[in-house]
């Protein structure tokens, strides 16, 4: 069974109508530069606590590098928000090209899954550019660690992506929303029925 992750929540209403259409994680953005940072809502974080059990809540962080295309630059750190002492790390590759095969055991390294996402100069996720699919089922096949796809995933396409990819999950943010940040419920439930559907 493919898992859903449905990313950049900003409404308590959004993440309670994710969970019941059947999601099995909810990510919360805390990287400042993005239109779904939440930061500084207190409200919503508490509202977490609230959530039924049994479905994951991740914290988005963004990490940047010195250099363009540098490590740093090319991985954003996930951890849960919720759990016992140990909480799981999860990395982002942004994927550009085969070049980026050669760093997978690094990205994997200390790693529960790697999140493959598209490559954007200037931001670090939730842009709606697809990743090459052929390119991330290779990252797939060599990873020592599960695999999460994320990147330009819509209720329309996610079906095929899985059935290319075979990832562990499917990661969407911007493909189920009205406008960063705003769910359109309608769309998460066209999502996670198109993934039931592998």
């Amino acid at each position: 069974m493919t898992r859903v992750k449905i990313c950049g929540i900003t409404r308590i209403e959004d993440a309670l109508a994710a969970i019941e259409m059947g999601a099995h994680a909810l990510g919360f953005v805390l990287e400042p530069s993005s239109p779904r940072y939440v930061g500084e809502r207190g409200d919503l974080l508490q509202a977490i606590a609230s959530l039924p059990p049994f479905v994951s809540t991740v914290a988005v962080y963004g990490i940047r590098g010195a250099g363009r295309g540098d490590w740093e630059e090319a991985v954003s750190a996930t951890q849960a928000v919720e759990g016992e002492s140990a909480k799981p790390l999860l990395r982002t590759l942004r994927l550009q090209s085969e070049a980026d095969l050669a760093r997978i055991a690094e990205a994997a390294r200390h790693a529960a899954a790697l999140v493959l996402d598209a490559f954007h100069p200037e931001q670090m996720g939730g842009t709606g550019q697809p990743v090459d699919w052929s390119l991330a089922a290779q990252v797939r096949e060599l990873s020592p660690v599960p695999v999460i796809l994320a990147g330009g995933l819509t209720p329309e396409n996610v079906a095929e992506a899985a059935y290319v990819v075979r990832p562990y999950a499917v990661d969407v943010s911007s493909g189920v929303e009205s406008e960063p940040g705003l769910k359109d419920h309608r769309k998460i439930e066209a999502f996670i029925r198109a993934v039931a559907l592998i």
